[in-house]
């Protein structure tokens, strides 16, 4: 298939052709107003994401800033962490600033994703496409945290537009396909093909700088220049992917976090204790991920995953999709059929614990217009109207319910934010994660400089607090945390209600040894998700004996010099770890 020939609409005006791309855009934006919520998200990632942000403006180096040994990030890649500290260096303090790193780029991804639809199926076929994936819940979801997901998207869209349009001029300018010498379109060394593909190129790499899923699209770009013998092409495109991957690679063979590599061979990567599977263990991950993206993820990406008949949509868009993909593959490979399967194959052979919508947002594009190139060929068999009938009938029945689960989310956005107003950023969680957040204000003033704390949220523990913070063990060993706490230097861990591990692992260790550790202050009810901050005595303390049976445990109250006031303190909407940036 030439980037060309399916468009039906080839006659249609200009005026009306970006018409109808501006009234898309303006929907797509509406509809990330619409959902935006200024809160902080629980995960993570969030975090972490700014920290690195803040390293780069504070340090200058891509630095593990939140942990206490501050070991070289080799773990996500730092296109992401760069447009933040751009925000940052403008000026952004808040998380709802900040969250503009995400909002714009997927109104972006609806553009650029109308451009490369339009292309291949028309205008009117892009413009449905384009609002379906607008109203896609996981794309409206993800719009509104501070996630490197929407910007992986836009640069792969973008991408698969560059590579069109470079293949567009090539049919253009080339009188015939099949043996022509390698050169460019317009015979000088360089054409107008090879800048779009140059730029194809660089959107490649800030994809894969963005997130480490970006391989697959550099796969498959270079997997069609071999197929189409572009061999000056292949070479120079290989080399400026392969170079920054290469030095990128070398960096994480050194001191860092854990890489995807070492995680990937993991049953799971957030319990290191179930231990690794081999190569024949890959089969049984392969076939659950297919049957949780096919029938949960990415239909509810779609349509909401509270919508009835999820299993059905999700067979009906796999089986549309599929078969677009081979009408379109038969026809002309291009860098969007290649990279189709690639990066499909990528996360069915990831962790299960990893799946979700999140990680399937960049195939929504291309299911979508699969599944219209599907309906076009059905002309062949069917009549125009009936054809037009269903695709209006299968676009309607996904918007519809779509919309009605973003009217949801939307008044879910504006009561939490109004909740957050009231009663600091993170309630919303409910009272464990604010207390949560609440122990680490106070300790940013309370506790002494130098102080490194045990957490379930290290990163989120970090932002809130400026005070280095490490995942406690995730065992209830009581010699594994206080093994860790002496390397570290950690003098406290926060025993909170965020959700059943600091209980089950921390509560574990202090009941086995309670004489370890002594207790610095509470914050909330413990019955109602209140934190505990205790402190970890030196080894020379003489008072880490074993515990003495007893049924109840009791601990004492630290030294004095383990916290240096109880200052007073208050959640606000700004991140506390940005107040020492330049206004």
């Amino acid at each position: 298939m030439t980037p060309e020939r399916v468009r039906p609409d080839a006659v249609i005006s200009e005026r009306f052709r970006w018409s109808l791309l501006g009234l898309t855009t303006l929907v797509s934006a509406f509809v990330v107003w619409s959902v935006f919520n200024p809160t902080p998200h629980s995960g993570g990632d969030n975090s972490g994401y700014i920290a690195l942000a803040h390293g780069l403006l504070t340090t200058g180096t891509y630095t593990d800033v939140f942990d206490p040994e501050r070991l070289p990030h080799t773990k996500y890649p730092p296109v992401f962490p760069v447009v933040l500290a751009l925000l940052m260096a403008a000026g952004a303090r808040t998380w709802a600033a900040l969250k503009l790193a995400a909002a714009v780029p997927t109104v972006l991804a609806v553009v650029f994703t109308w451009l490369w639809a339009e292309r291949r199926i028309g205008v009117v076929g892009a413009t449905g496409v384009a609002l379906l994936l607008t109203f896609s819940n996981g794309i409206a979801y993800y719009s509104q945290w501070i996630l490197s997901d929407p910007l992986f998207l836009l640069f792969t869209i973008a991408a698969l537009w560059a590579f069109m349009r470079a293949d567009a001029v090539e049919e253009a300018l080339r009188p015939s396909r099949e043996g022509a010498p390698e050169r460019s379109s317009s015979g000088s060394a360089l054409g107008p093909a090879d800048a779009w593909l140059a730029v194809g190129v660089v959107l490649t790499v800030l994809a894969c700088f963005t997130r480490s899923a970006g391989l697959p699209l550099a796969g498959a770009l270079l997997g069609v220049l071999a197929l189409r013998r572009r061999w000056l092409r292949l070479l120079a495109s290989g080399a400026a992917l392969g170079v920054p991957l290469l030095l990128w690679s070398l960096r994480g063979r050194g001191e860092g976090v854990a890489q995807y590599g070492v995680e990937f061979w993991m049953v799971d990567p957030y319990e290191p204790a179930l231990g690794t599977i081999g190569p024949f263990g890959l089969l049984p991950r392969i076939v659950e991920n297919l049957s949780g993206y096919v029938l949960r993820f990415i239909p509810g990406g779609v349509v909401g995953a509270d919508t009835p008949g999820l299993t059905l949509v999700g067979a009906l868009l796999a089986v549309g999709g599929v078969a677009g993909w081979v009408v379109s593959a038969r026809d002309r490979i291009g860098v969007a059929e290649l990279f189709f399967p690639l990066y499909a194959g990528v996360i069915l052979v990831w962790p299960v614990v990893w799946g979700g919508d999140r990680f399937a947002l960049p195939l929504y594009p291309l299911l979508f217009v699969y599944t219209a190139e599907a309906l076009l060929r059905l002309r062949l068999l069917l009549s125009a109207a009936a054809v037009n009938v269903a695709a209006v009938a299968v676009l309607l029945g996904l918007v519809v319910p779509a919309a009605g689960r973003l009217l949801d989310t939307a008044r879910g956005a504006r009561v939490c934010s109004g909740i957050a107003q009231e009663n600091g950023p993170w309630a919303c969680y409910g009272p464990a994660v604010a207390y949560f957040s609440e122990a680490a204000v106070w300790s940013a003033e309370s506790l002494p400089s130098g102080s490194v704390v045990l957490s379930r949220k290290p990163r989120h523990f970090y932002l809130l607090s400026g005070i280095p913070s490490r995942a406690f063990p995730f065992v209830e060993d009581t010699d594994a945390h206080l093994d860790l706490a002496d390397r570290l230097g950690a003098r406290y861990v926060l025993l909170d209600r965020w959700d059943g591990l600091a209980a089950r692992h921390v509560g574990g260790a202090v009941l086995a040894r309670p004489g370890a550790f002594c207790f610095v202050r509470g914050f909330g009810d413990p019955a109602r998700g209140g934190a505990q901050l205790l402190g970890i005595l030196p080894p020379d303390s003489g008072h880490r004996g074993s515990s003495d049976g007893a049924s109840g445990v009791a601990i004492g109250a630290c030294p004095p010099d383990y916290f240096e006031s109880d200052a007073p303190y208050e959640l606000s909407a700004s991140i506390p770890l940005l107040s020492d940036l330049e206004p």
